[in-house]
């Protein structure tokens, strides 16, 4: 079946998530900054596939292709729902990179114009709707959930507008945003502190990692446990958490707890334990752990005035740790395991400063994986560096993360 994909701020990583989860069971025939489109063997369940997703907004499957919808042809969409009354919507992205703004926006709104005669043609069929727009370009997973478009008397249509062509699908499901925000401003404990992981990066992480979901799974630097609490939400049975303090590993816990009641969890096999992540070979067996998942420590809050030597400073003793819990890394993780790592990126108005441990790294025994088929490479909006990183970050943060998959 052929399916679309939106892409969430960051169309690198939300690719790179996308390839990850659905592997070879896809071939992916088209790539924007906005959208993703695949043919995947079997049917995707919505329910369960797009709560696994921390980098894609909507999902949703092709319908029709041509390089004209007419008014007719929507209506007869509309109708299969069988419904009396319909509410309905329109979004619009660009197929390709190539399409112009001046045809994208004269195919927008030549589509939009039909909106009256639909509503026509469905009030002759004896079927009332309503027409949902938005003062944003295309409608939001709130608009699209709180007006019923993903029930069944609504639909969203998105049409992906090409050079040549143009896509007409119908979204299944979009990002679970009021889930999202309870889990990180819902939860017991959070703090700026120990770090603010959203709950979607560590989604992503997950993914990226490519981990059976009986693996054993480990986070040397929890806190307070987001990769963790995703992790066991998705339904991975063998999780272990360790952190160097005992507070925060207790606020570990009682996150945990609170997913479970929340949520309803079955009874996940985790373990909390206290340890400094440059002696995890003293607590844990050698080779027993399959992928390794974190956000190390990364650094100390920076206020935008650091001298180079200041941040020089930061980055000499952050490299000590990083590479000595990349050497304990090498003697617990199995020779298949993979590592999906975040490292600091120092930003400031002349330039970026990275750790500089990618050799020794390598000598320890790992590799740098390539977070995207190679092929993808050739879409300019894909923000590979030199490095084989993704960048993650927000304008105006100070420091930015730096995402590695190690194998």
């Amino acid at each position: 079946m052929k399916y679309y994909f939106i892409l969430g701020r960051n169309p690198t990583l939300s690719s790179a998530e996308l390839t990850a989860v659905l592997g070879e069971r896809a071939t992916f025939n088209h790539l924007s900054s906005e959208v993703l489109v695949a043919d995947v063997q079997g049917e995707l369940s919505p329910r369960e596939i797009m709560p696994r997703f921390g980098g894609v907004v909507k999902f949703g499957e092709i319908l029709e292709m041509s390089d004209e919808f007419s008014a007719e042809d929507i209506a007869e969409i509309l109708k299969n729902s069988l419904a009396k009354k319909i509410y309905f919507g329109f979004s619009f992205y660009k197929l390709e990179e190539e399409v112009s703004d001046t045809h994208f926006k004269k195919e927008n709104q030549k589509i939009k114009n039909l909106a009256m005669e639909i509503k026509n043609l469905l009030k002759d069929a004896k079927i009332q709707a309503r027409w949902v727009t938005s003062k944003e370009a295309n409608l939001s997973s709130v608009v699209i959930k709180k007006n019923k478009l993903l029930t069944e008397v609504g639909a969203e249509l998105i049409f992906l507008i090409g050079t040549e062509k143009i896509y007409l699908g119908k979204t299944l499901a979009v990002q679970e945003f009021e889930d999202l925000s309870f889990r990180d401003y819902g939860r017991p404990r959070r703090s700026m502190r120990v770090g603010l992981m959203p709950p979607k990066l560590a989604k992503i992480m997950l993914n990226l990692a490519r981990a059976d979901k009986y693996d054993t799974l480990m986070d040397p630097f929890c806190g307070f446990a987001t990769i963790l609490e995703e992790a066991m939400l998705w339904g991975y049975k063998n999780l272990i958490g360790s952190d160097i303090n005992t507070e925060t590993l207790a606020g570990a816990k009682e996150n945990l707890e609170w997913l479970v009641k929340n949520y309803q969890l079955p009874t996940t096999n985790y373990q909390l334990t206290e340890c400094d992540a440059r002696r995890l070979s003293q607590k844990f067996s050698p080779h027993s752990i399959d992928a390794i998942i974190t956000e190390p420590y990364l650094g100390p809050p920076l206020r935008g005035k650091e001298t180079p030597e200041k941040i020089q400073k930061i980055i000499k003793e952050l490299s000590s740790l990083y590479l000595a819990a990349f050497r304990e890394f090498k003697k617990i993780i199995k020779p298949s395991g993979r590592v999906v790592i975040l490292f600091p990126v120092f930003h400031t108005e002349k330039q970026n400063f990275f750790l500089p441990i990618l050799d020794e790294i390598k000598k320890i025994g790992f590799n740098v994986a390539d977070p995207l088929p190679k092929d993808f490479k050739k879409y300019n909006f894909i923000k590979i560096t030199p490095r084989n990183s993704i960048l993650y970050f927000r304008p105006d943060q100070l420091v930015w993360r730096e995402i590695f998959i190690f194998s």
